[in-house]
Parts: structure tokens; C-alpha cells; sequence
């Protein structure tokens, strides 16, 4: 929530009490009304949000209440209470569609395509497939159900189909045209295929020359190849997705300029995407603030512990809905561009986080105690998925029953994993004290910890990241289409000196990267003694 001055704030609360008066009086259409002047008074106030969710829910809007809870979790990506809720509204609007469908009502092709919507958010991808083929039968020139049955055939490891199906481009105007060549170049980019999905990108901007996602495609394939000058400029069309642009921090103050001197002035630098995107470019930190007269770091919550100490020349906040006074804005992800170092090998190297010393000695006394053998075993923490909350990347992530090769090691294992995924439930309790649980509270926790680890085994999540700022031994498992950062092809990175990467040969295929990050563990630790 934003602070706001007393009347504001009154005014909010005034509209939240007549809702919840006007909804027990069963005047729903009024009370719903009250939650959106709340809402246009600030948007990003979750409890709006959730009240509103709830209502539309109530007046049998499953659709809407499904994007209303979505909203909110657009704020609150990790809020467990509006995930809950947007999976039990999801599941009524699939039920409320197959009721229409079964009666036979009007306009069964839109409900067949709101029923593959919400059976792909659910995760029932066979039956989602098959509605948004039958929905797409009705109305062939149906682009939302084309562009539907792509993403569930994406999902399903079936990229060849999903590529056919934008064949033909669609008959429509230019920016049909444009979204069209943009997604069979994203197709093309997680086929691995790099060089046609930059022609592709191309093709999408031809076309429509404001496309900032295709810019941004096209800056990502760009930094992929090395390009990073160029890309890094292309990359700065981000802050045009709307999207995007709705999360960016709340500052009425300019943004700093590619060349523009800031001597003198206070600079606000704010983590605008993931923890990963925010431990990778935290090594711009220190750089950045060298230029300013005063500088004001805006993260998230749990990395505050970890970067505050790490800069201690600059003030650290949490709040992005309200910052503190300031001259000059900058994005963490903007400071290649903003401080001319393109190339990730210019910028300040590994390690530029420090681990707390006493935190250190605690978990070091943790962690010896986990198995206390004689002689000392070798100890690899590790993490096979990323967070469980918003978007998951099926892809990116490996089922922990595939990793059973590892866990026939003579080593002690630690799960850095801050949450296990429900289906790896049961590989996880099988594997019993293999695999050690310790309680993290926090990233300054997950980093004091890895200081008593020789090697950190990790998917392509914050932990990798992490690792690396710390200038930790990490191994690396990439699926195959890889992602910009990482570039092309080779077993090393720039970013981070110290990890080694192990990149799919075929698309879905874990078995043969699993195969030789065991190879690589007998190998490093045979040499390193």
C-alpha cells in the first residue's frame, strides 16, 4: 500500500466500510462500485482487490473475479491466501463453463475458449488442448485460441506442433501480423534456434515498429550472442510494457540518462524484476553510487539482510510504493546501459557480496553437526526448482526423483530449496537423510550457509546467482533454450568466474546433463582433495 496524506487514506477506508455494508445488505452492484472508486484512489492496495475478487465471485463473474485475484497477484506474486482463492475461483468458472457447454447456450465457441483459458491455468493441459482445438475448429480465424493452443502445446514439450500452427499469418492488420511473427520467434528462441528467432523478432518490428516486447526479444537474443552494447539499448524498451510499467517503482523523479552526469545527486536505484535479476546486477551497486552524491537502494524484503552489508556506503529500503526523496532514478538492470559497461567481463567481478561472519560460524557449526563422520565428508547444497509462486517454469525446473544418480555420491547433501514442489513431495521422503532440510530465514541465511559448502549444484534460480556473487564453486543445469544471460554454447560464464554450466542437449532431456554434473562432482572432488 501507498502512504497517502489522512484525507486520502480516509477516503479508502470510507469505501472499504460501505462495501462491506452494501454487500451484507445484498447490494452487490453498488458494493462492487465502492471497491472500484477505492481501487482508482490506489491500485495497488490489495485488500481492494481481494474484497473486489471475492464479490465479483459471489455474483457468479468467475472470469472476472480469476483476473481480479490475478491483479492482486501481480502486487503480491508470493500472497498465498489469492492464490488459494484464484485456484477455487478457476475451478468454479471451469465448472460454470461445462454447465453452459452441456446446455447447449449461446456462443459455445467463446465458451469453449474461456474453459481452455481455465483449464491451462489450472494445469489440466490435455483437456485445455483439446477445447482450444475445438474452439479454434469453430472459428479458424480465432487468433486468441491459436495463440492459446501454442502456448498449451509449449507446455506440453510439443514446440514443433505449436511452431506449425503460425504457419500462415493471420489475416488481420499489421500488429496481428506483428504479434503473430513475434510469437513463432519466442517459439523459435526456446527451440534453441537463436539466430531465427532474432530474424523473427526483425520481422515482428518491420512490421510494428513499437512492439517493446519484440524489442526486448530481440535485445535478450542480441546479449545471447554477445552483442552487448546494442543490447543492452534494446533492452531499455522494457520500461514501454505495460505490464512492466504498472510495477515500476512509484517516482514522480526523472529516470538518469545514458551520459548523464550525476555528481551531487541523490540516485535511487531500485530491484525491478526477480531476486536472481536483483543478486545478479547488485555487483552495478557499488559503481553506481560512486557517481552519485547520495545513494538509495530499493530491494526486496528478504535480500535486505544480504545487500544493506554489503554496501554500507548507501541507505537500503523495502517500499517501492514509496520511496524516500530523491533526484534521479535507475533501474538495477539499467546500470550496464547508465555506466557504459556492456560487457558483463568489465563489470566489478565475483565476489562482491560478503556473508556475515557470524552467521557463518553458526551455520558452519550447523552444518558439521548434520554428520559428523570422520573424515569429513564432501557437502553440496542444492536446488532443483525455483519459487513456487506466480509464473513456475515447468521447463527450468527438474523433478527430483531425476536427480537419484547424485544422491549415490559419498557426499553430505543440503537442500537450499525454500520450498519443495508438491510432486517432488515423495521423492523428497524417500530420500530421507541423503537430502538434509535446514530452516533458512533468509538470504543472508542461504548465503552464511553456502559459506560452509564446497559446491553449490542449482537450476537456473536466485541460488545460482547467489552462489556466484559470493564467488562460490556452483554447477549449473540449463535446459536447452537457455536463457540470455548465460550465452551460447559455452560450459563457462562471465557473470560468475567460479560456476560451470551443464546445458540440455535436447530439449526436456535431464538424464544426460544429470550424467555429467555426477562426472564433474567425482572430478572436482578428486582434485580439490
Amino acid at each position: 500500500m501507498t502512504t497517502h496524506d489522512p484525507a486520502t487514506l480516509a477516503r479508502l477506508m470510507g469505501l472499504m466500510c460501505e462495501a462491506i455494508a452494501l454487500r451484507g445488505a445484498g447490494q452487490l452492484p453498488q458494493a462492487l462500485d465502492a471497491l472500484d472508486q477505492a481501487l482508482a484512489l490506489d491500485p495497488g492496495f490489495i485488500p481492494i482487490h481481494m474484497q473486489r475478487a471475492s464479490l465479483l465471485d459471489e455474483q457468479g463473474e468467475h472470469a472476472a473475479a480469476v483476473a481480479a485475484y490475478e491483479a492482486c497477484l501481480d502486487i503480491a506474486p508470493d500472497f498465498d491466501d489469492a492464490r488459494a482463492a484464484r485456484r477455487l475461483a478457476l475451478e468454479a468458472l471451469v465448472a460454470q463453463c461445462q454447465a453452459a457447454l452441456a446446455d447447449g447456450g449461446d456462443d459455445p465457441s467463446g465458451t469453449r475458449f474461456t474453459l481452455a483459458v481455465a483449464l491451462f491455468k489450472t494445469g489440466e493441459l490435455p483437456q485445455a488442448l483439446l477445447h482450444a482445438e475445438q474452439a479454434l475448429a469453430a472459428a479458424p480465424d480465432n487468433f486468441p485460441a491459436l495463440a492459446l493452443r501454442a502456448d498449451i502445446l509449449l507446455h506440453l514439450n510439443r514446440h514443433e506442433e505449436a511452431l506449425a500452427g503460425y504457419r500462415e499469418l493471420p489475416p488481420a492488420g499489421a500488429d496481428q501480423r506483428a504479434l503473430a511473427l513475434f510469437n513463432r520467434a519466442d517459439i523459435l528462441r526456446q527451440m534453441g534456434r537463436t539466430d531465427e528467432a532474432l530474424a523473427g523478432y526483425d520481422e515482428s518490428l518491420a512490421l510494428y515498429p513499437g512492439f517493446a516486447q519484440a524489442r526486448v526479444g530481440r535485445a535478450h537474443m542480441l546479449l545471447m550472442r554477445g552483442d552487448h552494447a546494442e543490447g543492452w539499448r534494446e533492452h531499455e524498451a522494457r520500461n514501454d510494457i505495460a505490464e512492466l510499467a504498472a510495477r515500476a517503482i512509484r517516482s514522480d523523479r526523472p529516470a538518469w540518462q545514458p551520459g548523464e552526469d550525476i555528481c551531487g545527486r541523490h540516485l535511487l536505484l531500485w530491484a525491478e524484476q526477480g531476486l536472481g535479476d536483483a543478486l545478479q546486477f547488485a555487483r552495478y551497486i557499488g559503481p553506481a553510487s560512486r557517481l552519485a552524491g547520495q545513494t538509495t537502494v530499493c530491494v526486496p524484503p528478504g535480500l535486505l539482510p544480504l545487500l544493506a552489508p554489503a554496501f554500507p556506503d548507501c541507505a537500503f529500503v523495502v517500499n517501492d510504493k514509496a520511496p524516500p526523496a530523491h533526484d534521479v532514478r535507475a533501474s538495477l538492470l539499467s546500470l550496464p546501459l547508465l555506466l557504459d559497461l556492456p560487457d558483463p567481463a568489465q563489470g566489478p567481478t565475483p565476489r562482491y557480496l560478503r556473508v556475515d561472519a557470524q552467521r557463518a560460524d553458526g551455520w558452519r557449526e550447523q552444518v558439521d553437526a548434520l554428520n559428523p563422520s570422520t573424515p569429513r565428508r564432501p557437502r553440496i547444497g542444492i536446488a532443483w526448482a525455483g519459487r513456487q509462486y506466480a509464473t513456475i517454469h515447468y521447463s527450468r525446473d527438474i523433478a527430483l526423483a531425476q536427480l537419484a544418480p547424485l544422491f549415490d555420491l559419498e557426499v553430505d547433501f543440503i537442500s537450499l530449496q525454500p520450498q519443495v514442489p508438491a510432486g517432488d513431495v515423495a521423492a523428497r521422503e524417500a530420500l530421507g537423510e541423503r537430502l538434509h532440510d535446514v530452516a533458512l530465514a533468509d538470504w543472508a541465511d542461504t548465503a552464511a550457509l553456502m559459506d560452509s559448502l564446497d559446491l553449490v549444484i542449482s537450476v537456473d534460480t536466485a541460488v545460482a546467482h547467489l552462489a556466484g556473487a559470493l564467488g562460490r564453486p556452483a554447477f549449473l543445469m540449463l535446459r536447452l533454450e537457455g536463457e540470455w544471460r548465460w550465452g551460447l554454447g559455452a560450459d563457462s560464464t562471465p557473470w560468475y568466474p567460479g560456476t560451470r554450466l551443464f546445458r540440455q542437449q535436447a530439449r526436456g532431456e535431464w538424464g544426460g546433463v544429470v550424467e555429467r554434473v555426477v562426472a564433474a562432482c567425482r572430478g572436482h572432488f578428486a582434485t580439490s582433495g
